[in-house]
Formats: C-alpha cells, sequence, structure tokens
C-alpha cells in the first residue's frame, strides 16, 4: 500500500507533466545547496518547473502518462532514470532550458545531462544535445519576423522613390513656367 506521502508526490508529477509534457533528466549528486538553487533560478527564468524526484515514482508518473512513450524504450529509459534525478519540466521551450544544462553542465561536472521526453518521445542525452542546438521560440519569432518585414521595407523604400521623383518632376515644370 503506497503511503500518503508517495501518492501525493505522483499526483503532484502528473499535474506538472500534464501542463509541461518536455523534460530533460540530468544527475545533479556533489551540487551544492547555492549551486542547485542557482541552476534552478537560471531554469525558472526560461519558464522551467523544476524537481528532485524518486526514481520509482517518476518511472510511474511516465508509464501511466498516455503523452509519452514508455514500454517501447522501456530498458533505454529504466537506465537514465537511475541514481539522484533532477528534472526540468517545459512546454515550448525546452531548446532554451537544455541550453542553460549543457552551458552549466560545461561550467560543472556534477550536472550531467542523462536523457529527456521531446513531443512525447524519449530522447537520449545526445539528441537532447542536438536540441540544444535549435533556435528558441524567440529566436525562430524574429527570423520569421524580419521575413516578414524585408519585403514590406523594400516597397515602402520603392514607393518613397517613386513619389520623391514625381515631387521633384512637378517642381521641375513649375520652375520651368515660372522663368
Amino acid at each position: 500500500m503506497p503511503s500518503r506521502k508517495n501518492v501525493q508526490l505522483v499526483k503532484e508529477l502528473k499535474e506538472i507533466i500534464e501542463k509541461k509534457p518536455n523534460l530533460i533528466m540530468t544527475t545533479y549528486t556533489g551540487l551544492t545547496v547555492e549551486q542547485l538553487t542557482e541552476l534552478r533560478k537560471k531554469l525558472k527564468e526560461k519558464k522551467a518547473t523544476t524537481k528532485v524526484v524518486k526514481n520509482t515514482i517518476f518511472k510511474i508518473v511516465l508509464k501511466d502518462s498516455p503523452h509519452h512513450e514508455y514500454e517501447e524504450k522501456q530498458k533505454a529509459i529504466e537506465e537514465t532514470i537511475r541514481g539522484p534525478l533532477f528534472v526540468a519540466f517545459a512546454g515550448d521551450e525546452l531548446p532554451s532550458i537544455a541550453k542553460v544544462i549543457i552551458e552549466e553542465s560545461k561550467k560543472d561536472e556534477k550536472i550531467q545531462l542523462r536523457g529527456g521526453y521531446f513531443e512525447g518521445k524519449f530522447l537520449d542525452s545526445n539528441e537532447i544535445k542536438s536540441i540544444a542546438g535549435l533556435p528558441t521560440k524567440e529566436e525562430l519569432l524574429t527570423i520569421i519576423a524580419r521575413g516578414l518585414n524585408t519585403p514590406a521595407q523594400r516597397i515602402a523604400i520603392g514607393m518613397k522613390e517613386i513619389i520623391t521623383r514625381i515631387a521633384r518632376g512637378i517642381q521641375q515644370i513649375a520652375e520651368k513656367q515660372n522663368s
């Protein structure tokens, strides 16, 4: 019979994973409280929800999730979910969160990328690193905005040039009539 505390933890994790189904799993063994707090702060700035999870409870949550593959890659997932586990839950911000974790793991070897989920598919650490190389949602929107803005800018410049030429022509005609 599971304890009330564990039932509550499962419920809490299910709620988080329902809102933010994309996630990254890392180790944190050896980090000081200050280092872990700093990592959490950086991830929170990127809109991540972070948790230190119990492995058995986390496996139960993933098995029960209709949005996450588990059975197909059970062996790889269970290899990933061992030892102390720190999880960053994300919505659409997974690339920016992955970048933060990878940058921090380069600074401190105690943070090791284990794996994660993106769009319900299990990804190993190398696949998560590939996602970190993708542009973030904000970067993509900026690229699209520039792409949309460039033709409009060119049209505006062309129209201004036409109006300027017409104004010069009218001015020259007026000067000829006055002289």
